[in-house]
């Protein structure tokens, strides 16, 4: 059975995480990513984290070329692409001559996407960022009692998954009109849904920093600390939930009225009371089955031993270092894991399989076109 993406190729020009997770997903689709990376060291993931490097890039194959000098031989590989993804400033590829109105001039079938921090247009869209600016300017820190970085990066992934999404789109469509499409992926964009619940409690009752009903607002859903200075997520929303929660520990006083505001500050302390009395694990034998949403708050590197994670294969760490599975589940179907390509690994097998002979590819090293 072949891969969804089985005879796609992709041209990936990302570095760090919102590219490397996008490109990462349509490998685990089956998609031939290639990683063009630069002379001066490729993706600088390899530097600042090796493990995460190895995390996003398994499945995909590496070659070196100096775009600056070389964009000859990023259009002849284009020529047989499906989709380029590209992760620079907007404008940057214009002034080297491959943007995508020069490149669909190569090839018309061509999905180009572009990942920026705040899109191609718009008086932000030439200014640096980070997921941590992208979150905070969408109002998902200012939604939190006391903002500070998160556990996660919601606007890098979430953009990941928006530009796949848009990937896929207008692979789509090709296959109804014959051409290719531009996707204009922000990463600032892609956070705003993650704030939308709160907005829209912003808007209708005026909640502020840490008051909405999913930011720490109410007793039901929030975070609490046992006795052994673990943490503990109840998120007892609906009222069958808090009914259970209330009548495992014995506080059914506490059932009526839960989610009016001015019962919260109560309802805080008397909850937090009864947690702080046992360690998180006696929470979590009286509470598992008891129907109420609980959960532990577990730490980053308890991942891979989560029994539903393992059911499932989602993540590990083998002779081939750490892996996380891609989410998608599509008829049970799975690629073959291979390792992450080392650095310009397969420049010549790439080039090769573009028609270059090695006598060419002698003369484009020499040119510092390739490396």
């Amino acid at each position: 059975m072949s891969l969804p993406l089985s005879g796609i190729r992709v041209l990936d020009l990302t570095r760090l995480l919102p590219g490397a997770v996008c490109t990462l997903l349509l490998a685990d689709l089956g998609a031939d990513v290639i990683k063009i990376e630069s002379p001066d060291g490729g993706d600088y993931a390899r530097l600042i984290s090796p493990t995460f490097y190895t995390l996003s890039n398994r499945n995909k194959r590496s070659a070196i070329i100096n775009l600056k000098a070389g964009v000859d031989v990023l259009k002849k590989l284009v020529e047989s692409a499906d989709v380029l993804v590209e992760s620079y400033r907007p404008g940057v590829l214009a002034r080297l001559g491959c943007d995508y109105d020069a490149l669909k001039a190569v090839n018309p079938r061509l999905v180009f996407c572009s990942m920026s921090g705040y899109g191609q247009a718009g008086p932000y869209a030439a200014r640096e960022g980070h997921d941590l600016n992208y979150i905070s300017l969408a109002g998902i820190t200012g939604a939190m009692s006391t903002p500070q970085p998160p556990g996660g990066q919601m606007a890098d992934v979430g953009g990941a998954y928006i530009a796949v999404a848009g990937i896929m789109a207008a692979l789509f469509k090709r296959e109804r009109e014959g051409i290719g499409s531009f996707v204009d992926v922000s990463l600032f964009e892609a956070a705003l849904p993650f704030a939308a619940y709160a907005w829209s409690e912003a808007l209708s009752s005026g909640t502020g920093a840490g008051e909405g009903g999913l930011t720490g607002g109410l007793a039901c859903y929030n975070i609490y600390t046992a006795r052994d200075g673990n943490h503990i997520a109840l998120a007892a929303l609906e009222p069958k939930f808090w009914t259970n929660f209330c009548a495992t520990v014995e506080r059914t006083d506490l059932i009526p009225d839960y989610v009016l505001p001015e019962r919260q500050r109560y309802l805080k302390v008397e909850v937090a009371q009864i947690f702080a009395r046992r360690t998180a694990q006696e929470w979590h034998d009286l509470l598992y089955d008891a129907e109420c949403c609980f959960s532990l708050v577990a730490s980053p590197d308890a991942l891979a031993n989560d029994p539903q994670v393992a059911a499932r294969g989602m993540a590990g760490v083998d002779d081939g270092g750490a892996w996380l599975r891609s989410p998608l589940h599509i008829d049970g179907d799975t690629v073959e894991r291979t390792t992450a390509p080392d650095y310009g690994a397969h420049t010549r097998d790439i080039l090769r399989a573009a028609g270059y002979t090695d006598g060419d590819i002698d003369a484009l090293i020499t040119a510092g076109k390739v490396q």
